[in-house]
């Protein structure tokens, strides 16, 4: 189906609901910037993803969807998108909101994916060309307002924290995706000692006992920064870092967006789909028959991620630290 641009004027787009994923979410906002300069983008998420969208620019309304809100307060929200007469609306979640508010124009319900087309975010582009849409922009992004980047500013002054800084983000919505405490314990001991680098643990509150239990492990003093920033924060503080080592979660969709070098640790899931995006970015993961399994149980002893060698990420890091991969 294609459309004609010159009726367009208000667009729904219906993100995710977890971070990471509406993260990579973001290059359908990008693309739709483009091809509607003059429209109004109006973007309805989960509330999680209330702290990356609004302060951007791009996104005039920011409508936050609770899939635990009430019935009743479900079908207000829908009288009131379909009062709003949007001329199109983007799904990537497959509602069935778009039939319940009766655009001029919608992205089709149910769409089969080229085989080449693996990663997420590319999926979620190749959404457009139900629309005609074929002049994609690839990549992530994330606005960071002026008082975010000052708040950084202002902790890395206090703490007396000079280049090159190394991100550490152990932690993750699933254990099983989460590197050994050891072998993070050893990778960034390495970075101080051998790189001179400053090594800054970051994660929500839940990741807390995950990383009091890594620097518990450390002979040296790393900055232990989580729980202390919101979202744009900490793309302020990775976009001012040299290099992040992160397991799959939001920080390395969050990474990429702000186009720090990303040093990715996989196992249960599938860099393919879920992997860094950028051009220098790398992942490592073991090529076991087990994995990507995408399961949320192992009855193989995490295998994936134990063997998953302390020495390979960090001649890996140092080799990302000192340019060979620029």
């Amino acid at each position: 189906m294609f459309i004609d641009k010159s009726q367009v004027k208000r667009i729904l787009i219906i993100t995710l609901s977890n971070v990471g994923d509406i993260i990579l979410t973001t290059p359908v906002i990008a693309t739709l910037s483009k091809e509607f300069p003059h429209s109004r983008i109006d973007i309805m998420v989960g509330p999680n993803g209330k702290e990356i969208f609004e302060c951007d620019p791009r996104i005039f309304k920011l409508i936050i969807y609770d899939k635990h809100m009430p019935i009743v307060e479900k079908r207000r929200l829908q009288l009131k998108l379909k009062r709003l007469k949007y001329d199109l609306v983007v799904d990537l979640k497959n509602t069935v909101f778009p039939l319940l508010v009766g655009p001029k124009f919608r992205t089709a319900t149910i769409q089969r994916f080229p085989r080449t087309v693996t990663h997420s975010a590319w999926q979620h582009l190749h959404r457009l060309r139900s629309l005609g849409i074929e002049n994609f922009d690839g990549r992530a992004y994330m606005h960071i307002p002026k008082e975010d980047e000052e708040y950084i500013s202002g902790f890395l002054k206090e703490e007396a924290i000079g280049e090159p800084i190394v991100v550490v983000n152990p932690g993750a919505k699933s254990h099983l995706k989460r590197w050994t405490a050891e072998g993070f314990a050893e990778v960034s001991d390495r970075l101080i000692e051998e790189c001179g680098a400053n090594v800054i643990f970051v994660g929500l509150k839940e990741d807390e006992e995950v990383v009091r239990n890594i620097i518990g492990k450390m002979k040296n003093d790393p900055c232990n920064f989580v729980n202390r920033t919101n979202i744009r924060q900490l793309a302020g503080l990775l976009k001012r870092s040299k290099l992040l080592i992160t397991n799959d979660s939001a920080p390395l969709h969050l990474g990429c967006a702000v186009g720090v070098k990303v040093l990715a640790l996989f196992g249960p899931t599938d860099p393919k789909r879920y992997g860094p995006t950028g051009e220098f970015d790398i992942f490592i993961n073991k090529e076991l028959s087990c994995a990507p399994c995408e399961k949320a149980t192992c009855k193989y002893s995490y295998e994936c991620m134990r063997l998953i060698l302390p020495d390979t990420v960090f001649n890996t890091a140092k080799m990302m630290l000192e340019g060979y991969v620029e």
